[in-house]
């Protein structure tokens, strides 16, 4: 679910990318740092865990800000880094980073492979096929079960019933160059190449305009800020989940490199865990955490704010289209083996089809593992 909502300025990136590259240049890597020890819940972990995700702080990344009390946290705006300790283990602290302009809007997985010191990163499913070559990582929990990637569009202008009407009309599909579930849906005859406009920035200006545009979004949030916070439209949209095409991948699932997982696999034992019960915390009490991203938020003051308001609003949008519940195991986190099946194979076929070289006889289990969740963990929703 790597997010790109507006352009903004690019000056001060590299700077900021420096700073938070910097600033971690003698920690310890993510692979051989020594496990504190001792009878915490967290015991077999590094005395810092490093989590990086792959935007601004978001409810969506409550499974990594939850891990810490809000009123132990401490923030610094500058380098995007949330920490503090953590509350099955507070000899352990945990560092929450921020991605988007904090890392130069970088892939996560450039990122796992620039900085040692990152134990895991949010990657979606594709991305990991997409660079299973040379970049290698594997999944070890999923936050959302439901990718909630949408394309959206004015009622007033167009009426879809199904994904494949798009390609019938006369919209302008606006998507960010590059997005692997575009090659899907041209190939499923969705949407038609000619159709397709690759510029987009996350901007909604051309639809506040009454342009004729489908643009992709996320249902968790584009739906209620083009409600409220633009006057000028003010009105509810109408979208398809992507995840209803067919191409269903598992978004910003945490995830390391391979190596590091192997050399991490007890500390991942109780980590894992406690994302598990931290994220279903949040679920059933969202308020603390949305408020301390608010604040934090408000802290950065860049270009992206979530208020209260909307963040529970994203909750309710989580809980109430399933985007966070249990896998089909019954089990909170796990992914699907037949689903990742499924996906690796259809992934595969696309980059080959696009030239795009990975691995090898690559196999779903090459980028994920349930291994390490703890199957008594359960969300009632």
């Amino acid at each position: 679910m790597n997010r790109t909502r507006f352009l903004v300025p690019t000056v001060g990136v590299g700077a900021a990318l420096a700073l938070v590259l910097g600033g971690c240049s003698s920690t310890p890597t993510a692979q051989d740092a020594e496990a504190v020890g001792g009878e915490g819940a967290l015991g077999a972990c590094p005395a810092t865990v490093v989590l990086q995700t792959n935007w601004f702080p978001e409810p969506e990344h409550s499974a990594a800000y939850a891990l810490i009390d809000p009123a132990e946290a401490t923030t610094d705006p500058d380098a995007g880094i949330y920490s503090g300790p953590a509350i099955a283990d507070p000899d352990i602290t945990i560092e929450v980073r921020s991605g988007g302009p904090f890392i130069g809007f970088q892939q996560s997985t450039a990122l796992l492979y620039s900085d040692d010191s990152i134990m895991l990163a949010m990657i979606d499913t594709d991305e990991s096929v997409k660079l299973s070559a040379d970049q290698p990582t594997k999944a070890v929990y999923t936050p959302l079960q439901i990718n909630p990637q949408i394309l959206l569009w004015d009622p007033e202008r167009y009426s879809f019933d199904e994904i494949s009407d798009i390609a019938a009309s006369d919209a302008t599909v606006l998507y960010f160059q590059g997005a692997t579930y575009m090659d899907y849906l041209i190939a499923q005859g969705d949407v038609t190449a000619e159709q397709v406009d690759g510029s987009f920035d996350g901007s909604v200006t051309r639809l506040v305009a009454d342009e004729p545009v489908v643009m992709q979004g996320y249902i968790t949030q584009e739906p209620y800020r083009l409600k409220v916070d633009f006057p000028d439209y003010g009105r509810d949209v109408d979208s398809f989940l992507i995840a209803d095409s067919g191409y269903d991948i598992y978004p910003a699932a945490w995830s390391g490199k391979p190596e590091v997982v192997e050399a991490q696999s007890e500390c991942l034992a109780q980590l894992v865990p406690a994302m598990q019960q931290a994220q279903i915390d949040y679920m059933e009490d969202p308020e603390p955490v949305n408020q301390a991203i608010a604040d934090y938020l408000v802290e950065i003051d860049q270009f992206f704010q979530v208020t209260p308001e909307l963040g529970a609003e994203i909750h309710r949008v989580m809980k109430d289209e399933g985007i966070v519940a249990d896998g089909t195991d019954g089990v909170f986190g796990s992914f699907d083996a037949e689903r990742m099946e499924r996906m690796t194979a259809l992934l595969a076929d696309i980059y080959a089809e696009s030239g795009v070289d990975i691995a090898a006889d690559l196999t779903a289990e090459d980028i994920y593992t349930n291994e390490f969740l703890d199957p008594s963990i359960s969300y009632a929703g």
